[in-house]
């Protein structure tokens, strides 16, 4: 029997919610516990008010609704805040579930599994390595000695405010706000992780399926007489049904959970997403060519808005195609050979699987097709944008 532990790099991401004390442990006193919550809470709320505040009260237009779109980020990010500081005992039961962490008695499925976890993982170091580069980067270039305009990070001019004690305020906290949203957005990879996992746990159980009635040497070896043997391999059949029949309704249950606890988060990421594109689009289409890094960070923007929603979207689909397939694997099975009472268990179990898992938050299927709906979306209310310019 295989398993698979948690990866290092989704390991440090909780310790790193405990060292900061995003997370405490059960030795540690209620008033702390207590404090640390309400001091993350109100602190990266001042954030989401910054830069609202901003939108109203800047002159730049373009800057307004670039203040618009950081708010709308930031108002996502500060509901993952929330859900880190709130939630620690069900997010990490999602995280350590069976389901997510496998028991896997093939070698090749294990190896296949490995495989593609190991896949997913070179993309999330990279995409970490990049946030947490382009966070202190935005942070430095703006500071005085390099910048003369008095702006503050992520490009805001602040040219509203006269106070000097205000402007460094103002970047103290936009700074460590930076950090704070940076951290808490890694619970985004987390939710990737078990969503994936959810899809090869299905893919699992698929092979399952298919090696039903399946003879083995240890059978064939025991059953010395044909009768005998056929009436194990039956008997052996229905049992090996049975277990995968509990294991698929276990994991169905799971994913629904999962689907329940993280969906005010997937609503409004789905409610969202095509404003925040639309506003990164502006914002590269008509920014000022006179700073070289500004358009490069623009894009930066633009992207993290794409597959921040796109990889969620994508891995829901392939939850729904992964267990689209299982009645499919069912019927490559060994059930013709067996008794009329085992066959009716298996149409009774292809229909049931014949319905597939779907991840809907509200009305909103989580698949491709609704990717592809947020994005013309975007193209829309870019263009609306664009003939008001």
């Amino acid at each position: 029997m295989f398993s698979i532990e948690l990866d290092e790099a989704l390991q440090r991401i909780v310790k790193i919610y405990y060292r900061m004390g995003i997370w405490q442990r059960d030795e540690e006193s209620n008033y702390r516990k207590i404090g640390m919550k309400m001091f993350y809470t109100f602190f990266g709320a001042l954030f989401l008010i910054f830069f609202a505040t901003n939108a109203f009260l800047c002159d730049d237009r373009n800057e307004s609704i670039f203040s618009v779109q950081i708010s709308i980020t930031a108002a996502i990010l500060y509901v993952k805040t929330l859900y880190v500081l709130f939630n620690k005992q069900e997010i990490l039961a999602f995280l350590y579930d069976p389901i997510v962490v496998h028991s896997i008695e093939n070698r090749e499925e294990y190896d296949e599994t490995v495989k593609k976890i190991n896949k997913f993982m070179n993309f999330v170091r990279p995409y970490c390595l990049a946030i947490f580069l382009t966070v202190p980067l935005l942070i430095v270039i703006k500071l005085p000695i390099f910048s003369t305009d008095k702006g503050l990070p992520l490009f805001i001019s602040f040219s509203w405010n006269h106070s000097e004690i205000i402007y460094w305020f103002a970047y103290l906290l936009v700074s460590l706000s930076g950090f704070l949203y940076a951290t808490m957005n890694l619970i985004t990879i987390l939710i990737w992780y078990m969503m994936l996992n959810y899809s090869i746990e299905y893919d699992l159980l698929g092979n399952k399926l298919r090696k039903l009635g399946v003879v083995k040497k240890t059978i064939s070896k025991i059953a010395k007489k044909q009768k005998e043997f056929r009436s194990t391999q039956r008997s052996g059949f229905v049992e090996d049904l049975i277990v995968l029949v509990k294991a698929h309704r276990n994991l169905t249950e799971t994913v629904e959970r999962f689907r329940s606890f993280f969906s005010p988060i997937f609503l409004f990421q789905i409610t969202t997403s095509g404003i925040i594109i639309c506003t990164s689009v502006y914002s590269l289409a008509f920014t000022s060519n006179q700073n070289i890094v500004q358009p490069v960070f623009y894009v930066v923007v633009l992207l993290y808005a794409i597959f921040d929603i796109f990889l969620v979207m994508y891995l829901a689909n392939d939850i729904t195609v992964t267990s689209d397939r299982l009645s499919y694997c069912l019927f490559e099975s060994n059930w013709i050979e067996q008794t009329q009472s085992c066959k009716k268990y298996v149409l009774i179990m292809g229909e049931m699987l014949k319905q597939p898992q779907q991840l809907v938050v509200l009305i909103y299927p989580m698949n491709l097709e609704s990717f592809m709906t947020i994005v013309n979306g975007a193209y829309s209310m870019f263009n609306i944008l664009k003939s008001l310019q």
